[in-house]
């Protein structure tokens, strides 16, 4: 089975909503006229969009709580768009308040506009006040867009293999990784390490889409988002500009490696200490 992603690498104005929401919109009207895919019988069209973390307002921790309120607009903004563009939405990340304190959410949205789940990012990065801003997450989310099955990361959760061990040991076993960021310059090589670390171990796609650009006080996100195949060859990388990754998910490829290479088989610990939510695109699987 194949799947089209595009994965929008993009910079964020801290703390300006309506600036990123604007921004968003005009990527997207410039990659569909010029890929011109505005057709609805184009075949070489996007099933699924990917946006990076806290694209709404920017890796600023200072602000999230602050703007949380506004950031729950981001859901009708990502819905408005499935509905337009009759894709699938993985929204990146956005800061929403819930009854337990505040969380960096990924919001997963149908072609209908539907939202039918989210990931509350479970690691939290201490050095820069995200864990003092928001609560962490409990529960990884495998979710199945048309058949293709993604397992989700937020930015920081990519340090710990044990969470993408959890998907792999988990009864729907993901055909594609996800780690949505905002990455920062400074370490850009070890995210590029990472990803195809996660990719080779798990024998899966692994998408690392970072936010580029300034992020305050002359600190930049790093850029250079990347693809990776299962084999740990990289398909598409971009540069530090805006940009897109536009590729084509093949199922039987991540199949004929795990028979070729029976790697998960062989392992000796299928414990995590994690049990990944799951959820179809069409069916709501909301906590």
């Amino acid at each position: 089975m194949k799947k089209n992603i595009l994965a929008v690498q993009m910079s964020a104005v801290s703390a300006d909503f309506d600036t990123n929401c604007a921004n968003v919109k005009t990527l997207l009207e410039d990659f569909y006229i010029k890929k011109d895919l505005c057709a609805k019988n184009t075949e070489k069209r996007p099933d699924i969009i990917f946006l990076p973390e806290v694209w709404t307002l920017g890796w600023d921790t200072d602000c999230f709580q602050r703007c949380a309120e506004k950031n729950e607009a981001a859901v009708d903004f990502l819905s408005g768009l499935a509905k337009k563009y009759d894709v699938n939405i993985v929204g990146g990340s956005y800061i929403r308040k819930t009854d337990n304190g505040y969380k960096n959410t990924c919001p997963v949205i149908d072609r209908n506009g539907e939202l039918v789940a989210t990931y509350d990012k479970i690691h939290l990065y201490s050095p820069d006040g995200e864990a003092k801003a928001v609560k962490p997450g409990d529960a990884p989310l495998i979710v199945n867009i048309e058949g293709l099955k993604i397992g989700l990361s937020i930015c920081y959760d990519i340090r710990f293999p044990e969470l993408f061990r959890s998907y792999i040991a988990s009864e729907n076993v993901p055909d594609m990784l996800v780690n949505l960021s905002a990455w920062p310059k400074t370490r850009r090589e070890q995210y590029e390490a990472m990803a195809k670390a996660r990719a080779i171990e798990n024998q899966s796609y692994f998408l690392a889409l970072s936010q580029t650009g300034l992020i305050k006080d002359d600190v930049y996100n790093s850029g250079c988002s990347l693809l990776v195949k299962p084999l740990g060859e990289t398909v598409s990388m971009l540069d530090e500009n805006e940009g897109f990754i536009f590729e084509t998910i093949d199922t039987d490829i991540v199949k004929d490696v795990r028979e070729t290479y029976p790697n998960l088989l062989n392992r000796r610990v299928d414990v995590f200490g994690f049990e990944p939510d799951y959820a179809e695109a069409g069916v709501s699987c909301l906590r």
